[in-house]
């Protein structure tokens, strides 16, 4: 009983903190930078900016799990598929889904990004918002999609930002219950060839106020990286690792949340036939 009062509990405050547990930024080193994804590129832009696809080349797949504050119940788990061409753009896939068996977010999504001379990458995700209430509930399904836009204004400073469900979706249960509208800008700035710093500000239309997060992340013999970062309402601090060799990118994250305690994220990714 107390472990499912405690379940109910996490998810009112997800509710009111961020609406879904869908919507935080992915991936293991967004989530040891202040979970801060505006400028993110690679792989798991697929979820954060889709426009920070653009700038991939030939395959990429990736699997990434969080056990949200050591709770299976509110797991995140998400995995996806890119492929690139060098004069049409860069096509992808993904698949999300948080919660367990008895109640859960998912998320199916298809994304395209380009770039648009040196300077700006666009991208597009259209998704399929699936929630499963179970309990004989019906399933409700709900289209939406989200914009993005990436564009590197010097060689070391570049500017980001996304707009998930501009359209106000809302999703056909008894209360009408809308999805949220989520914008995000933000900046990274590369300090050295091993040093950038990233920071952004998110707002939410269904959360009080806005989120304010920053990291940074440090690499060390062109391989092994060290990650850090905050973010303020909620009051989160995270760190974490990442490691690259031949290809395959393996990133470990830990988060410490004011209320709930701590969460860990894993994630790895792979790319092949980079044609460059």
């Amino acid at each position: 009983m107390k472990r499912i009062i405690l379940i109910l509990f996490i998810y009112l405050l997800i509710n009111r903190c961020q609406a879904t547990g869908l919507l935080k930024p992915l991936g293991g080193r967004a989530a040891a930078m202040g979970r801060i994804a505006a400028c993110e590129q690679g792989l798991w832009s697929l979820a954060n900016n889709p426009a920070g696809l653009a700038g991939l080349r030939g395959w990429h797949c990736g699997l990434y799990y969080e056990n949200q504050w050591l709770l299976k119940e509110t797991a995140y788990k998400s995995a996806g598929v890119t492929r690139a061409f060098d004069d049409i753009g860069c096509f992808g896939v993904t698949v999300s889904q948080f919660g367990w068996s008895g109640q859960s977010e998912n998320l199916f999504g298809v994304a395209y990004a380009r770039s648009f001379g040196p300077h700006l990458a666009m991208g597009l995700r259209a998704d399929c918002w699936w929630l499963h209430l179970g309990e004989g509930y019906p399933d409700r399904l709900a289209p939406c999609f989200m914009l993005g836009a990436q564009s590197q204004i010097t060689e070391k400073l570049m500017l980001g930002a996304t707009l998930f469900n501009p359209l106000n979706t809302r999703l056909k249960t008894l209360n009408e219950d809308a999805l949220p509208v989520v914008m995000r800008i933000g900046c990274a700035y590369r300090f050295s060839e091993d040093f950038v710093g990233q920071c952004e500000v998110a707002k939410d239309s269904q959360a009080h106020g806005v989120s304010i997060g920053s990291g940074f992340e440090y690499t060390l013999f062109n391989r092994f990286q060290l990650r850090a970062g905050a973010q303020y309402n909620p009051n989160v601090i995270t760190f974490g690792v990442g490691y690259n060799i031949k290809g395959l990118q393996i990133d470990i994250a830990a988060q410490m949340h004011q209320m709930l305690g701590g969460s860990v994220q894993v994630g790895g990714s792979w790319g092949w036939g980079d044609k460059r």
